[in-house]
C-alpha cells in the first residue's frame, strides 16, 4: 500500500476562462468552474485510488473548508485518514483559459502546532497494513518547522517503508539528508538547490547527482512538455512525454509521481514510462482532476526512454 501525507492541504477551485480575457481590475464570466481536493499527497493518493491502486491519505483537515475536502475525497471513495487541526484548511485558486495558460492563487494556510504534526506522521505509520511507499508531499503551513518532510521521512523508514518527497527548499533539502528514496522536483525546484541556472538536459543531470551526494538515492526531474530524467548513482534514463493540448496543467506532476510509483515494481523504465502516460493525461483534464484509466491508455507507446540522452538538449519546460 501506498500512504501519502499532505501537511497543507487545500480546496481547489479551477475557473475556465476564455483566452485572452484576463486582466487586473475587470470582471470575467468563466466557461466552467471545479471544485478539487487537492495537496500534492492528497491528488497522489487520489490518482492510484482512481486506477485500483491501494493508497491512503493522511492529511490535516480543519474548519468549515476541511469538512469540504472530506466530502470531495469521500465522493472518490478514498482511504483517508484526517486529523482535525483548529485553524481553516486553506483555499487554493487556479485561472486557466482554452489556451492553457495557468494563473495560479495558493494560499499560505493555517499554523499547526509541533504536538499536530508529530500525531500527523504517527497516524501515517501506524497503520495496519503494510506500507510499501510513503510519500509526503507539498508546501508546509506556516511556522511549521522546516524539517516536517525529513521527519516523515524517518518515520518511514523506521516501518521498513520506502519514502518519496515532493517539495521545495529546504524542506527538500533536508528530505535527502535524511535519506529519502525519491524525490521529484522540477526543473525550477532542482535549480534552488543547487543555486545555478539550469539550461541544458546534461546540466540537469549533474545538478541531480549533486542532490544525490546530499543523501537522496534517486532523483525524478520533471521537464513538463520535455518529459523528465531519473537519475540515480548508476543509471540515468531520459523519458520524453507525449504531446497532448493543456487544459490545466494542475496537479500533472501528482499523476505523474503516482503513475511512477504505480509500475515501480516493473523496473524503473517501465514506470517511467509509466509516469510519463499518467502526467500526459492529467494536463487534458480540467481542474486537478485525477485521470482514470481511459484517460491513460491512449498515451501508453508513445513516450520513449534512452539510457543516452542528447546532453545538449536546451531544457525550456519546468
Amino acid at each position: 500500500m501506498i500512504v501519502t501525507i499532505t501537511p497543507n492541504p487545500s480546496l481547489d477551485y479551477t475557473y475556465e476562462l476564455p483566452a485572452g480575457k484576463f486582466s487586473l481590475g475587470g470582471v470575467i464570466r468563466p466557461l466552467a468552474t471545479r471544485c478539487d481536493a487537492g495537496g500534492k499527497g492528497v491528488n497522489v493518493a487520489r490518482a492510484l485510488s482512481l486506477n485500483g491502486f491501494r493508497s491512503r491519505a493522511v492529511l490535516t483537515l480543519g474548519q468549515t473548508e476541511g469538512q469540504h475536502i472530506l466530502d470531495l475525497l469521500m465522493l472518490e471513495d478514498l482511504d483517508t485518514r484526517p486529523l482535525l487541526v483548529k485553524g481553516a484548511s486553506r483555499v487554493n485558486v487556479t485561472l486557466v483559459d482554452i489556451d492553457g495558460n495557468t494563473t495560479k492563487i495558493n494560499s499560505l494556510g493555517s499554523p499547526i502546532s509541533p504536538g499536530e504534526c508529530r500525531g500527523l506522521v504517527a497516524l501515517a505509520i501506524t497503520a495496519t497494513d503494510e506500507v510499501d511507499w510513503l510519500v509526503t508531499c507539498g508546501s508546509l503551513p506556516p511556522a511549521v518547522d522546516k524539517g516536517f518532510h525529513a521527519m516523515a521521512v524517518e518515520g518511514g523508514k523506521s516501518i521498513g517503508a520506502k519514502t518519496a518527497v515532493d517539495c521545495t527548499g529546504e524542506p527538500l533539502v533536508l528530505a535527502c539528508k535524511a535519506g529519502v528514496d525519491l524525490i521529484k522536483p522540477n526543473v525550477h525546484e532542482l535549480r534552488d538547490i543547487v543555486k545555478r541556472e539550469l539550461t541544458t538536459l546534461g546540466e540537469i543531470i549533474e545538478a541531480a547527482k549533486e542532490v544525490i551526494e546530499i543523501g537522496c538515492k534517486a532523483v525524478i526531474v520533471s521537464m513538463g512538455s520535455q518529459g523528465a530524467v531519473y537519475v540515480s548513482a548508476t543509471d540515468v534514463l531520459y523519458a520524453t512525454a507525449p504531446k497532448v493540448k493543456p487544459r490545466s496543467t494542475s496537479g500533472a506532476g501528482d499523476s505523474s509521481l503516482a503513475g511512477f510509483l504505480s509500475k515501480i515494481d516493473a523496473g524503473v523504465e517501465a514506470a517511467l514510462l509509466e509516469s510519463m502516460a499518467w502526467g500526459a493525461a492529467a494536463v487534458g483534464l480540467p481542474g486537478s482532476q485525477m485521470p482514470v484509466e481511459a484517460d491513460i491508455a491512449p498515451l501508453r507507446g508513445i513516450s520513449k526512454v534512452t539510457l543516452e540522452p542528447d546532453l545538449s538538449l536546451v531544457v525550456v519546460g519546468d
